[in-house]
């Protein structure tokens, strides 16, 4: 059962940092509206941040392979799924501390928190532990 936990959470995480590849994939424009959107914030296009962006989608989608890796092949590799469970909180903190240390106004960031939570707690609680008979 506590696999079963860790594999399904560990495949939401994959999903959640893998959805990135859409900013990879999609032209700049669309994906700077889908931002304004979510962020509820009007700002220009700009190549620069286009690119950066891209980048970022890129790095995500990495994550998000990482997650499917440790999802699928983690019997192999059991010393691995405690970096994956605790590289999810640890980016909930980082989300929280940069929200509070910018202000944000949108409040978007409560996906993240669920989304990091969500899957990062399951996984910790499940990460060290095998299923015995």
């Amino acid at each position: 059962m506590r696999d079963k936990i860790f594999k399904s959470a560990a495949i939401l995480a994959g999903i959640g940092w893998g959805i990135s590849i859409y900013v990879t994939l999609v032209g700049g424009e669309s994906v700077f509206s889908f931002l304004r959107y979510v962020s509820d914030t009007e700002f220009a296009y700009h190549p620069m941040l286009d690119y950066w962006g891209k980048l970022t989608g890129m790095a995500f989608t990495f994550i998000g392979l990482g997650y499917f890796f440790i999802a699928t092949k983690g019997d192999r590799y059991p010393e691995l799924k405690p970096y994956f469970a605790w590289f999810q909180i640890v980016c909930f903190v980082g989300v929280l501390i940069t929200v509070f240390r910018i202000d944000l106004q949108s409040k978007i960031f409560y996906l993240d928190f669920l989304f990091f939570l969500g899957t990062g707690i399951p996984m910790v609680l499940t990460a060290g532990r095998t299923d015995q008979a």
